[in-house]
C-alpha cells in the first residue's frame, strides 16, 4: 500500500463526498437548487472517467451549484487533485480553478517531501492503508484548515479499536444447510419446523395486511363522501390507540401485578392456618382444645360398661354428682375438686373409667395425651395447655382428661442442655392451681409410674384425690367375663368360674383379648358358638403365645419334653400346698418345647413358706426327671428358665422374707439395678451365709423332686407315654393315668 511513486500524496484523507455532505448539516443548503439546476439540465460538456460515479453523482444532485462553491471552499488540495484525476470533470468555475491551484501546490510538496519520509508498519491493514494513525495531524494549506477539523471530528466519532481482530470464513451458507441436512436432529428438525410455521403465520399476517390496506384504499377513494372521509379518519385514530403496544403491556402488567398479590394473600393466609391449627403430620399440629372435643352425645360409655374396679367407680361417684349438681355441694360450702389422679397398671380400665364419668355427668369431654405436649419448637407445650384450658373454660362445666401424664408431669430438672424444658409442666401446674372458685372443671389423669411425677403436682389444690385401678380379683375377673362373654355366642360347656380361676393376673384388657381371640377360633372353625376349649386355647396363646399347629418331628426331643413335663406334673401331683394341675402339653409355644399350666383353688392374696417351697420342688422336678431318665450327662438346656425362677423364689425368702433361719429376721437392699454403684454394705461373711443359704433351699427342693419321682417311676412312664400318644392332657386325664384307669380321650 505504501509507495515512493510522486503521484501518492501524503498526509491526506479519502473518503466518499456523499459522506461528508451527510455528516456535515451546512451543505444541504443548496439542495432544492441542485435540484433545479438537475431539472434545467445544465451539465459540464468536459468529463473525465469517474472513479466512484454513484457517489459523486448523489453529491452533485444534492448540492447544486451553489452548494458546491461553498464545499470547495473547504477540500484540500489532496481531495481536488485526486477528483481531477479519477473523479467526473464539473464545469463549475470554483472547482475547476480550485482544482487547478490544488495540482501545482501538490507537485510542489510532493517533490519536497519524496525522499524525507520513512514508514512503518503499524497494527492494523487500516492503518496502513490510512498510513499511520487515522485521524492524521494537519500540515498544509492554511485555507484547508476547516475542511481538515471537520474531518477529524468525523474520524474521530467513529474511531476503530487498535487491536482490530479479523475472520475470515469459509463456510458458505449451502454448505451450511448442506451439513444441517445430512446431521439433522431431533433438534434440529424442531426448529425447523418452528421456522417454517412462523413463516407462513408472517406471510399469512402480510396478506391480511395487504387486503386489509386494499380495503382501506377502496374506502378513501374520490367517491367516497366528505362525511364517511372524517367518519373513517376518527376510526381509524381509535383504532391505532386502542392497537397501541404500550398500552396493551400496560394492562398485561396490571394484571399481573393483581395475580401476584392476590397470589401473596392466599399463601399467607395458608401458612397462617397451618400454623394455628392443624396441618395434620406437621410439627405445628394441634391436638387439643376444640378439634379433640367429644360431645356429650357422642359419649355412649357409663358405669354400667366398667366392670371388676367397684371401689374406684365409687370414688368417682362423687365427682359425678358434683357435676349434675353442684349447687348440692356448693351450698354447704364444699368445693370441687380440682383433679383426680388414676394410678394403676396398663389395661385395667383408667380411660374407661374416665370417659364413663363424662357420659354419667353428661358434660362435654376433652381428651389429650401427654406426649402430645412434647414438641421441637420451644414453648408450643406450655402454649397447647393454655389452648387446652382456655377452650375447657369456655365450655365448663366439663372433663379434661390427660392421658399418660407421667409424660408431662415429670419432675422438673435443671438441666444446662434443656433450659425449656419445664415450660410445660409450670404452665399445667399454673393452670390447675388458678382457677376460679367453682370453675367446674375437673382435670383426669391417668398414670402407671406414679412414682415419676413431680411433688407440685400431687400436692392437695391440684390433684386433690388419688384413686388405684388394680388388677381386678377374682370376683372382677368373673364379672368382666359375663359383660364381654354377653357379646358372643357360647356353648353350654362353658364354666366362668374355672375361666376366672384360670386368668390369675389378668387384666379388664386381657380378658377382652381372650374373648375376642376364642371368638374368632370359633369363626375359623366353622362352628355356630364359642366353647370352652376355645376359650383355653385363647387364655394359653395370650398366656404363653401361638402354638404351633403340632409338635416337632424329631421323636427324641419330643420324648424328652414328655418325661421333662411329666416331672413337672408328677412333682406337683404329689406335693402338699402345691397349685392344682389344669393342663399339660408337648405342643411347642413360644420359646419353650412344652408347658405345665396350674389353676389356684381361689384367689390367693398372700403366699405361706411351704407354699413357695411346693412350687421351687414342682419347678425342679423338670431337671429331676432328665436326670434319672437319661442321666446326667444328658441332661438338656430346657430347664433353664425353671431354675431361673426357682432361684428368684430362694432369693426372695432369705433376702426380702426372712425365711431363713441362719441369714435371720433381716432384708437386703440389692444396689444391682443401679447406674451408680454406692458401695455395699455387706460383709463378706453375710455375703457367704446369703449365698449358702440360697443353694441349701434350692438342693433341698431338688433332692425333694428326685426322691417323688423315684418312689412314682411307674406312674412317670406311664404319664409319659400318654403325653407321647395324645400331647394334651387335662386335669381329668392327668388323674386318671396316675390312678391306673384308661384315659377318656380321643385322638
Amino acid at each position: 500500500m505504501f509507495s515512493t511513486s510522486s503521484s501518492f500524496l501524503h498526509n491526506q484523507v479519502v473518503l466518499p463526498l456523499s459522506y461528508i455532505v451527510s455528516q456535515y448539516p451546512g451543505v444541504r443548503r443548496g439542495h432544492n437548487k441542485a435540484n433545479a439546476s438537475k431539472q434545467n439540465g445544465n451539465h459540464a460538456p468536459n468529463t473525465v472517467d469517474i472513479m466512484c460515479s454513484d457517489h459523486l453523482a448523489e453529491t452533485v444532485q444534492l448540492l447544486g451549484e451553489s452548494g458546491l462553491e461553498e464545499v470547495s471552499k473547504l477540500v484540500t488540495p489532496q481531495l481536488l487533485h485526486h477528483l481531477a484525476l479519477h473523479g467526473p470533470k464539473v464545469n463549475l468555475p470554483c472547482v475547476v480553478d480550485l482544482t487547478k491551484e490544488c495540482l501545482q501546490s501538490s507537485h510542489l510538496l510532493d517533490r519536497k517531501q519524496r525522499w524525507h519520509v520513512s514508514h512503518k508498519s503499524a497494527n492494523t491493514f487500516l492503518e496502513n492503508k490510512h498510513m499511520g494513525s487515522i485521524a492524521p495531524s494537519f500540515s498544509g494549506d492554511v485555507r484547508l484548515q476547516p475542511l481538515f477539523n471537520i474531518t477529524k471530528k468525523l474520524l474521530s466519532s467513529h474511531t476503530l479499536s487498535p487491536n482490530v481482530v479479523q475472520y475470515c470464513g469459509f463456510k458458505t451458507q449451502q454448505s451450511i444447510e448442506r451439513e444441517a441436512l445430512r446431521q439433522s436432529s431431533v433438534t434440529n428438525r424442531l426448529r425447523d419446523g418452528l421456522k417454517s410455521r412462523q413463516r407462513s403465520v408472517t406471510n399469512r399476517t402480510l396478506q391480511q395486511e395487504t387486503e386489509h390496506n386494499t380495503k382501506l384504499k377502496g374506502l378513501m377513494s374520490e367517491e367516497a363522501t366528505e362525511g364517511g372521509r372524517k367518519s373513517l379518519k376518527v376510526a381509524f385514530a381509535e383504532g391505532y390507540l386502542a392497537a397501541d403496544p404500550q398500552k396493551q403491556q400496560s394492562r398485561a402488567m396490571r394484571w399481573i401485578r393483581n395475580f401476584q398479590q392476590v397470589l401473596a394473600v392466599v399463601v399467607f393466609i395458608a401458612i397462617l392456618i397451618s400454623l394455628m391449627g392443624g396441618m395434620g403430620g406437621s410439627v405445628f399440629r394441634m391436638h387439643v382444645g376444640n378439634g379433640n372435643e367429644v360431645h356429650p352425645e357422642e359419649i355412649t360409655v357409663s358405669f354400667e360398661d366398667v366392670k371388676g374396679v367397684e371401689e374406684a367407680k365409687q370414688e368417682l361417684q362423687e365427682i359425678v354428682e358434683f357435676l349434675r349438681n353442684p349447687e348440692k355441694f356448693t351450698s354447704l360450702g364444699a368445693e370441687l375438686p380440682k383433679g383426680v389422679l388414676l394410678v394403676g397398671p396398663p389395661g385395667t380400665g383408667k380411660t374407661l373409667l374416665a370417659r364413663a364419668v363424662a357420659g354419667e355427668a353428661g358434660v362435654p369431654f376433652f381428651h389429650a395425651a401427654g406426649p402430645e405436649f412434647d414438641e421441637i419448637l420451644v414453648g408450643q407445650g406450655a402454649r397447647r395447655v393454655r389452648d387446652l384450658f382456655r377452650a375447657a373454660k369456655i365450655r365448663a362445666p366439663c372433663v379434661i382428661f390427660i392421658d399418660e401424664i407421667d409424660s408431662v408431669g415429670a419432675k422438673r430438672s435443671n438441666s444446662v442442655l434443656h433450659p425449656y424444658a419445664n415450660q410445660t409442666i409450670n404452665q399445667l401446674l399454673a393452670e390447675m392451681d388458678g382457677f376460679h372458685k367453682n370453675e367446674g372443671v375437673i382435670v383426669l389423669g391417668a398414670t402407671n409410674r406414679r412414682d415419676d411425677l413431680d411433688r407440685a403436682l400431687l400436692r392437695p389444690g391440684r390433684f386433690d384425690v388419688e384413686v388405684q385401678v388394680p388388677v381386678p380379683d377374682l370376683a372382677g375377673r368373673k364379672e368382666i367375663f359375663e359383660y364381654y362373654l354377653g357379646k358372643v355366642k357360647v356353648g353350654h360347656d362353658v364354666d366362668k368360674n374355672v375361666l376366672s380361676r384360670g386368668t390369675t393376673g389378668f387384666t379388664g384388657a386381657d380378658i377382652k383379648n381372650v374373648t375376642n381371640q376364642a371368638a374368632l377360633r370359633a369363626a375359623a372353625d366353622q362352628v355356630d358358638s364359642v366353647s370352652m376349649k376355645h376359650l383355653e386355647a385363647a387364655r394359653d396363646k395370650v398366656l404363653m403365645g401361638p402354638e404351633r399347629k403340632s409338635r416337632i418331628p424329631d421323636e427324641e426331643a419330643n420324648l424328652v419334653t414328655s418325661y421333662h413335663e411329666g416331672g413337672h406334673t408328677l412333682v406337683a401331683f404329689y406335693t402338699k400346698d402345691s397349685h392344682p394341675l389344669h393342663k399339660v402339653t408337648i405342643i411347642p409355644r413360644g420359646p419353650s418345647l412344652g408347658h405345665t399350666a396350674y389353676i389356684p383353688a381361689k384367689e390367693q392374696y398372700h403366699m405361706t413358706r411351704s407354699q413357695m417351697l411346693a412350687t421351687m420342688d414342682s419347678l425342679m422336678g423338670g431337671r429331676a426327671a432328665e436326670e434319672l431318665i437319661f442321666g446326667n450327662d444328658l441332661v438338656t438346656s430346657g430347664s433353664s428358665s425353671d431354675l431361673k425362677q426357682a432361684t428368684n423364689i430362694a432369693t426372695h425368702m432369705v433376702k426380702d422374707l426372712g425365711m431363713s433361719e441362719r441369714v435371720g429376721l433381716r432384708t437386703f437392699e440389692d444396689n444391682s439395678s443401679q447406674l451408680i454403684s454406692t458401695g455395699d454394705s455387706l460383709g463378706q461373711s453375710t455375703k457367704e451365709c446369703i449365698d449358702t443359704e440360697i443353694k441349701r433351699l434350692l438342693q433341698e427342693s431338688y433332692e425333694r423332686a428326685k426322691a417323688i419321682l423315684k418312689s412314682h417311676a411307674r406312674e412317670h412312664k406311664a404319664l409319659a407315654d400318654a403325653l407321647m400318644k395324645y400331647e394334651t392332657l387335662d386335669a381329668d386325664d392327668i388323674k386318671a393315668i396316675l390312678d391306673g384307669k384308661p384315659v377318656a380321650k380321643e385322638l
